[in-house]
Parts: C-alpha cells; structure tokens; sequence
C-alpha cells in the first residue's frame, strides 16, 4: 500500500514575514502611484497656467495691434467717391474719452457703460484697457473679410457709407472676480452689454503707456492712466494727452485653479511678482501662500502709426 505524502501548513513566523513583505510592497506601491498621481495634477496645474497666459497675451496683444485700423483704401465707393474711414479726420476734434483709440484707467473696475475711468478698486489693483478699430469688409460688400476681429473672435464688418466714430469696434479688458470667487480677464464689446470672461485664473492686469511728448513717434516715458490724466488736468485736454500714447506694455499674472502643499513652505512675505517688469518695480504684486502656481507674462506692443493731413 502507497503511502500518501504528508502536507504541512506554514507556521504563525513565515505568515507573518510573507504579510510584511506584503505590506512593503503595497505600501511602495500606494506611495508610488500617489507620487505619480501628484506630479501628473501638478504638470497639469503648470500646463493650464501656462496656456491661459499664452492665450490671454495672443488675444490683448493682437487687439492692441489693430488699435486704431481704418481702411485707408476701401474698396466700396458711395457716388463714385472713395469712402476713408480717416482717424485723423473723425477723431481730431472729439472730447469724448470713448472716442479715443486707446485708453484706459489705473486700479478701477469696468461696470457701466465706460471703461471705468470715474471708478476706483485699490483693493484689486487692476488696470482696464480699451482699444477701438474699425473693421474691414470684403470688397463692395458688407461682409466681413476676416481680418479685423474683436476680443471674443468675432469678425467685424467694416463701416457703411460715410464711416463715423461710432462705427468702430469696441473692446474694453478689465478683470472681474466671478460667482465662484476665480478672477478671471472679461471683456466687453458692447458699452450696453455685459461683459464675458476670456481667460480663468487671471489675477493681476497692468498697463502702462508709452507717452510721446515731442511728436517724433518714439516714447520718451512710460506713464500709467492716472499719470496721463493728471497731464491731461495740467493741459486742459486728457484727450489730446491720450493721443501722445504711441505704445501700450501689458502685464498678466496668472494662478492655478487650485492649491499645491508644496508652494505654502516655499513662498514667503518677502515673496514678489512684477507684472510689468523689474524696470517698473513700483508696480509689483505680493501674492498670498495659497499654494497655488503663478506665472507672468510682459509684452509691449508699438501702436500702428497715425496717418495725418499734411501740414
């Protein structure tokens, strides 16, 4: 008769080690797929910042680029005369600070039906920043070529007939917290409408002006909206002031949708952004130990040039 081999089970010290090792391995495993996890949530933090900083540069900077466009050489013609939408010719004698091409005001908040020059938000510590165009049409036409849009990237036609001030697009940046207490950057293009938001999480926005006292077309300073409406107070015409600005340099500081732990240690009281620049250290931001990613984004923009009656 074949004896049956005997079965043994393991002892209390082996289930005990092979549950240690277990746990090691777990453990090693949690703590890798939490790292993992971590850095996947923080690259993709940087990355949004990153990107909503792209994308509000690309859409002021092209809009300040098309301050003050008229069509020099249209293509439609009423009675067999050429129209021109001349900015020399509309503008030169306006008073009205919604006439102007550009213009904007320091530390204010956009709620009526202007760009916020008569409000205040030292608090927020906010620029507004408008830019008006006129917009192009295809040839003979009211359809819009394409070439001329607004903040919100929508084509605009150019003027009908005798083209008057009032026909140009209007844009007006300014930044806004909304329902949900994220500052984000709106603009409005309708004085009558409410403003929409562009670009979530942008918390400062500066502009500075390059002022062209002499009329040589190159800036000899650069002044903010209250040190050209100061000017304009010692002149008489913040108008005719306004018409000096030959360069607008913009300033956008951007943070992540939520907080990261790490940052809390790492950002101090002495810890400071410069939306503008280290040549504008007056104008700087200490922003909070929230934990959140910030990044800033400077560019200046040269005005296209104003063509003038000859003397």
């Amino acid at each position: 008769m074949t004896r049956r081999p005997s079965q043994r089970g393991v002892t209390l010290i082996e289930l005990m080690v092979a549950m240690a090792l277990g746990l090691v391995l777990v453990l090693a495993a949690s703590t890798a797929f939490l790292a993992g996890n971590k850095l996947f949530n923080t690259d993709s933090d940087v990355q949004a910042v990153q990107d909503s900083l792209r994308f509000a540069r690309y859409v002021v900077q092209s809009l300040v680029r098309q301050a003050g466009y008229a069509d020099y050489a249209p293509d439609q013609l009423t009675n067999g005369v050429g129209v021109i939408a001349s900015n020399a010719n509309l503008l030169a004698d306006s008073s009205d600070p919604m006439d102007l091409n550009i213009a904007g005001a320091s530390n204010t908040t956009v709620s009526g039906s202007d760009f916020g020059q008569n409000n205040s938000d030292r608090a927020g510590g906010n620029d507004s920043l408008m830019v008006r165009f006129f917009g192009r049409s295809e040839g003979g036409t009211r359809n819009a070529d394409g070439s001329m849009i607004d903040c919100m990237g929508t084509r605009r036609a150019g003027p009908a007939d005798m083209p008057s001030s009032g026909d140009r697009v209007l844009n007006i940046f300014h930044v806004k917290v909304a329902r949900d207490g994220e500052p984000s950057l709106y603009c409005k293009t309708d004085a009558k409408s409410a403003a929409q938001p562009l670009v979530r999480g942008v918390e400062k926005f500066k502009v500075v002006y390059g002022y062209d006292g002499n009329g040589d077309g190159v800036p000899e300073t650069w002044l903010d909206a209250s040190a050209i409406a100061a000017k304009g107070a010692e002149t008489g015409s913040a108008h005719a002031e306004w018409r000096k600005v030959v360069a607008v340099r913009v300033g956008i500081v951007v943070r992540s949708q939520r907080p990261n732990g790490d940052l809390k240690r790492v950002v101090g009281e002495d810890y400071r952004l410069f939306p503008l620049g280290l040549e504008f250290k007056d104008v700087s931001f200490a922003p909070p130990a929230d934990g959140r990613f910030r990044s800033v984004a400077t560019f200046t923009v040269m005005l296209r040039n104003v063509v003038r009656d000859p003397e």
